[in-house]
């Protein structure tokens, strides 16, 4: 029997307020060593990249929008 593995993505409200935040994208690429084109790049990509779901990642994320830690995950 195969292992049961379950991915964490980012919800659709919280890649939306990605989207939006100027801020938060800046703030993502900084952290990460990405560019921000990267960071729109993992936006887009279904699921939304794994760098995007890190322990600091969600960090930022929570502290740029607004939304909980809690609020930012669901799985795929």
């Amino acid at each position: 029997m195969a292992p049961i593995t379950t991915e964490l993505t980012l919800t659709p409200e919280a890649v939306e307020a990605i989207k939006e935040s100027q801020d938060c994208r800046n703030r993502l690429a900084f952290k990460m060593k990405r560019s921000s084109r990267t960071i729109d790049r993992y936006l887009a990509e279904s699921p939304v990249n794994i760098f995007l779901t890190t322990a600091q990642a969600l960090e930022i994320i929570s502290e740029e929008t607004g939304i909980a830690k809690s609020k930012l995950l669901t799985k795929q």
